[in-house]
């Protein structure tokens, strides 16, 4: 009977969770807002199953507020820093398209999505698919860069600041 109740607890909690950050974002009480609410919390709820929990509970551990401050910032200077890359690119065209594979083994599958988030959103590369815990990755650079190159700025940048403590690499 225990077994039954934790998938429904977590169920449960994810929906009241999705439920007041939909109601906080909006910041109105009325009925229309709130049913809105329950309709999208009860999606978000039910086609996330796999990805954020099953039937032995969260995968998600979570983030510490503070890392993700850092990490905004980060991302922030990461995409400054690639536009002017970018714009200077456009002019010299000197670096063309390459695509290579990273895996990311140590992170969970929602913090393999927020980094192929942010290499997205950095000017100059595009997270091309992600499978599992790798992700292939099109880059602007010259086509000798060596694959562990590539790779270092996303682990140095990214990887490193959604790692947990306890699992280093």
């Amino acid at each position: 009977m225990e077994h039954r109740k934790k998938p429904f607890r977590s169920k449960f909690n994810l929906f009241v969770t999705m439920l007041l950050l939909w109601v906080l974002l909006n910041l109105r009480f009325d009925l229309q807002t709130l049913l809105i609410g329950t309709v999208i919390a009860s999606f978000v709820t039910f086609f996330s199953y796999d990805t954020l929990h099953d039937h032995q509970g969260l995968h998600f551990k979570g983030i510490p507020v503070y890392r993700l401050v850092f990490y905004f910032f980060v991302l922030f200077l990461e995409i400054f820093k690639s536009s002017i890359f970018y714009i200077r690119n456009l002019f010299d065209k000197t670096y063309e398209p390459v695509i290579f594979r990273i895996g990311l083994k140590d992170l969970d599958p929602v913090k393999v999505a927020i980094v192929a988030n942010s290499i997205t959103m950095t000017p100059g590369t595009i997270s091309v698919e992600m499978v599992d815990q790798e992700i292939y990755v099109m880059v602007l650079a010259d086509p000798k860069t060596s694959h562990a190159e590539l790779e270092r700025p996303i682990r140095e940048r990214f990887e490193r600041l959604l790692r947990d403590k306890e699992n280093p690499v």
